[in-house]
C-alpha cells in the first residue's frame, strides 16, 4: 500500500469551549453527527470530547486533499472508537464513495489531548 494523504490539526481546547458555550448546541449539531452525539452526552468532558473531534475531521479533510469543500461537511467524517478504545474514522455514504474513486482502502486515525490542546494525526492509503 502507498499513501494518498497525511493529515493534521491542532485546536485549543479552550477556543471550541467558547465556540460551544457561544454557539450551544448549534454549533455541537453542526460538528457531530448522530452516532458522536449521542456519545458526546454521555461524556464528562463535553468540550474535551468537542476538540478533539473537531482535530479529527480537520485532519481528515487536509489528508484527503479537499479540506471542507467540493460538498464535504463536517458530518460526513465520524470518529469513533474500536472497543480497545482505538479510534477509528467513520464515513458517510458519500465519503466512501469519493474514497472508492480515489483508490483509498484504509484510514489511520490517532488522537492526543493534554491541556489546552487536541491534536488529531490522519494517514490515508491506497
Amino acid at each position: 500500500m502507498s499513501i494518498f494523504g497525511i493529515g493534521v490539526d491542532m485546536v485549543n481546547i479552550d477556543r471550541i469551549k467558547k465556540l460551544h458555550h457561544k454557539y450551544g448546541k448549534r454549533f455541537v449539531t453542526k460538528i457531530l453527527n448522530s452516532t458522536e452525539l449521542e456519545l458526546f452526552h454521555q461524556t464528562n468532558d463535553q468540550d474535551q470530547f468537542l476538540a478533539n473531534r473537531f482535530a479529527g475531521k480537520e485532519a481528515a479533510t487536509k489528508a484527503l486533499g479537499t479540506g471542507f469543500s467540493q460538498g464535504i461537511t463536517w458530518k460526513d467524517f465520524g470518529v469513533s472508537n474500536k472497543p480497545s478504545g482505538q479510534p477509528e474514522l467513520i464515513l458517510s455514504n458519500k465519503l466512501k464513495k469519493l474514497f472508492m474513486t480515489k483508490g483509498i482502502n484504509a484510514s489511520h486515525i490517532s488522537l492526543t489531548d493534554e491541556q489546552p490542546w487536541s491534536m488529531a494525526f490522519v494517514i490515508l492509503e491506497k
